[in-house]
């Protein structure tokens, strides 16, 4: 048997495997040919994907899977398949040889194994010529391959057999492909193909080519069977709703009906709990009635993805399979969240085993074979960065579907950063994109519909607007601290309040002072911020949506799209989209009498490094001037707040936009994207570290494997706290070396830690406890 892989998979199998893949690609992403400017794309693709792997027929290298002596001198199978491609009848051979190549080193690495230190040409290295019992140049007269000539036909033959399966274009062969005259693999060949030079005009065609190949050769090594596509039965839940509505006499809103009749890119504007989800997944309908492609929604937390994911799970995907074949998610903690999400399939008693369940779960996610991807906008921006990968994640985004909800959410630079990444989706991939936002000045709508190439702006109805009156404005003269005394006579009243701080130390004083005054009882007061670990935070957010929670103090971390509903709002100063966000989980769906939302008038003494203070105090004039707020006067009060760009933000704005263009520039196709790459970690300053109370924990979670729960530990903190910690000397980098573990670093920040306070700034040391 031909081998493809040490594990025992033939190079048949292997083949098969891939062509499967092939396949499901082609229903997945039909327009792909029509993006890419090559009408014959999929022909090309499926020659590709047949004979990538063929140079694994030489003699050493079946030697080397079989565990056998051999002479393969770490030489590129890859440079063997090339005279099979050779044989073929198409002007795109080039096309074919270089993504082959190329789908396991990018083209600089090929060279540089491929070259004499002595004599830079393509010739083999001095060193293997001495140890191989051949010598290229010798190719045609002694193949050496060793294998039964009938064992090659077989493949060969093959190939014509799959190419009529599968509807690929007989025109590509030279009918028999033969083993005569066989032509040096590397001179004659791979040489014009590794002189590779970047052409704009084939930039799309190459891109493809070496995409589609790696997203068939890696998932058809995966065991990956199926890329999954939408069908209408993935959009029922919207007809149940639409029935639900019409039984109590009422329909769906003006803004969610012309979302479900527009067609190609658009803007939505519509107030918080108006039913934007729905909007968006019936514009997405309407999309993929012309076109399939892939799905992104895009959202800027971690909690609000996780949300979104539970909610479409539950809505879209009509199997009760963990993980869902339709509704995927990506973002940088997606394995603690799978391990959450699925815990009853997995069996902790065994970590090992649990771990590969969660890594293959999170792998599939990553590989975009479900349809749906729920994700922040830098899983997408990373690909116009060139992070690795980055040829199969444009693929998949060709002919796509995005939307970005509250898109009001990103500073400056990523705001920049999206424009540009819409603006190259729109032009270069031809990707259809809603934006929504309930929260946005003018000028900053002006910079998106040119981005969408646009004017199509889906605005609720005159009537919804007028009637939809939620909130009284109450300036509270004092600060956050000031206030608590008038929050015992709402708890009598069986309110439910939310306290929204600025800052985590103003949050976490807030919460100790609710707890020493006992105007209910501890379990009823959740405090939310960023320094909790994972396991903390995840415990947390599920009690916020329990009726039982009276008191929710919390950070910005309240200001993201959880469907949350409580009754009074007290918060410290901030600008007015902020502040209209924390609103929002305030009486959210207009169905009680008005509800207060009292704003302090006295902000903490940190406010200044987070938000402009000539913005805040625009906030509140504006807010001075309202009893009631109206939604429909919302957008002339943004716009007095923000009139435009202070002359720091549109530097910063120009300046992103012009950098990150320039840079999209040098993502080649074959090529190494280090630079852009490293740019685009260099964004994330936040710094994991071990609280002191959990190492002995820590140690011990390690030791069993359980790298998922031990991570989960880790509490992310700014890289400014991190260098005042390490200042004052409580940072301390700790390793792990035990049997079977690789050696590992990690910090411990000793600082005290409380499940229910989080990360403080008081000094705490390590305790090693060997038994609890």
């Amino acid at each position: 048997m031909v081998l493809a892989k040490a594990d025992g998979t033939t190079l048949s199998q292997h083949i098969e495997d891939c062509i499967l893949i092939f396949n499901e690609l082609k229903k997945a992403l039909p327009g792909l040919k029509d993006i890419a400017d090559l009408k014959d794309f999929w022909d090309l693709l499926f020659c590709a994907v047949y004979f990538h792997d063929f140079g694994k027929i030489h003699m050493e290298f079946q030697k080397k899977l079989n565990g056998e002596k051999n002479f393969w001198e770490n030489q590129r199978h890859e440079i063997y398949s090339i005279p099979f491609i050779d044989k073929l009848d198409s002007d795109n051979k080039d096309l074919i040889k270089i993504a082959v190549l190329t789908h396991h080193k990018i083209l600089s690495e090929l060279v540089k194994t491929l070259i004499s230190k002595e004599d830079l040409d393509f010739e083999f290295n001095s060193k293997w010529i001495e140890k191989l019992k051949f010598h290229p140049k010798d190719f045609n007269k002694n193949i050496k391959f060793r294998l039964p000539r009938e064992d090659l036909l077989k493949l060969l033959n093959k190939f014509e057999t799959y190419t009529k399966d599968n509807h690929i274009n007989a025109s590509i062969l030279k009918s028999p492909i033969s083993l005569d005259k066989l032509k040096h693999p590397v001179e004659e060949i791979a040489k014009p193909a590794l002189n590779y030079k970047y052409n704009e005009n084939q930039y799309f065609k190459n891109l493809f080519m070496w995409g589609g190949l790696k997203i068939c050769d890696h998932l058809g090594s995966g065991g990956i069977k199926k890329i999954n596509i939408l069908n209408s039965s993935n959009f029922e839940f919207l007809n149940h709703m639409g029935e639900a509505l019409r039984y109590e006499n009422k329909d769906f809103y003006t803004h969610q009906k012309k979302s479900f009749e527009t067609t190609g890119s658009c803007l939505l504007i519509a107030p918080t709990g108006s039913g934007k989800t729905e909007s968006a997944i019936g514009w997405l309908k309407k999309q993929l009635g012309s076109s399939q492609g892939r799905f992104f929604y895009i959202l800027p937390y971690t909690a609000s993805i996780n949300a979104m994911h539970k909610r479409l799970s539950k809505d879209m995907d009509n199997t009760d399979l963990n993980p869902s074949e339709v509704i995927g998610i990506q973002h940088g903690n997606l394995s603690h969240y799978i391990s959450d999400y699925f815990e009853e399939g997995f069996d902790k008693s065994y970590n090992i085993e649990r771990n590969k369940k969660i890594k293959k779960t999170v792998n599939q996610y990553k590989s975009l074979i479900a349809p749906v991807s729920i994700c922040t906008p830098f899983q997408v921006l990373k690909y116009l960065f060139g992070v690795k990968g980055f040829e199969k994640g444009l693929t998949f985004l060709a002919g796509a579907k995005l939307v970005f909800d509250e898109i009001h959410a990103y500073d400056v630079v990523t705001f920049a950063q999206i424009i540009v990444m819409i603006e190259f989706l729109r032009k270069k991939l031809l990707c259809d994109i809603m934006i929504m936002t309930a929260t946005l000045p003018t000028f900053m709508l002006k910079e998106l519909q040119k981005a969408i190439g646009s004017e199509k702006v889906i605005n609720p109805d005159k009537t919804l607007m007028r009637n939809l009156i939620r909130h009284r404005i109450n300036i509270f003269e004092g600060s956050i601290f000031d206030s608590l005394d008038i929050i015992e006579d709402f708890i009598e009243e069986d309110k439910r309040i939310i306290i929204a701080c600025n800052t985590v130390k103003n949050a976490q004083e807030v919460y100790s002072n609710l707890i020493e005054m006992e105007i209910c009882f501890d379990d009823e007061i959740v405090l939310l911020h960023g320094r909790f670990n994972q396991e903390d935070r995840n415990r947390k957010e599920g009690k916020i949506f329990d009726e039982e929670t009276k008191i929710l103090v919390g950070t910005q971390a309240i200001e993201v799209s959880l469907d949350i509903d409580f009754d009074i709002i007290i918060t410290e100063p901030a600008p007015l989209d902020a502040l209209l966000q924390r609103f929002g989980r305030i009486n959210r769906k207009a169905g009680k009498e008005l509800s207060p939302v009292y704003i302090c008038r006295q902000g903490g003494e940190n406010d200044h490094f987070i938000y402009p203070e000539e913005i805040v105090q625009r906030t509140i004039k504006e807010l001075e001037k309202t009893d009631v707020l109206k939604e429909e006067k919302v957008g002339f009060m943004l716009d007095r707040v923000y009139p435009g760009w202070t002359d720091k933000e549109k530097d910063e704005f120009e300046n992103t936009v012009n950098l990150f263009k320039s840079s999209l520039e040098t993502i080649q196709p074959y090529a190494d994207c280090t630079a852009t790459e490293e740019a685009f970690y260099d964004q994330f300053t936040n710094i994991k570290a071990l609280p002191a109370v959990y190492y002995s924990r820590y140690k011990d979670l390690i030791e069993d494997f359980d790298f998922i729960d031990a991570d989960k530990l880790l509490v992310s903190i700014s890289r400014n706290l991190f260098m005042k910690y390490l200042s004052k000397g409580q940072i301390e980098v700790k390793y792990i070396d035990g049997e079977n573990i690789k050696k590992q670093s990690f910090y411990v920040v000793k600082c005290r830690y409380d499940n229910e306070i989080g990360l403080t700034d008081e000094y705490e040391d390590i305790t090693d406890v060997e038994f609890i």
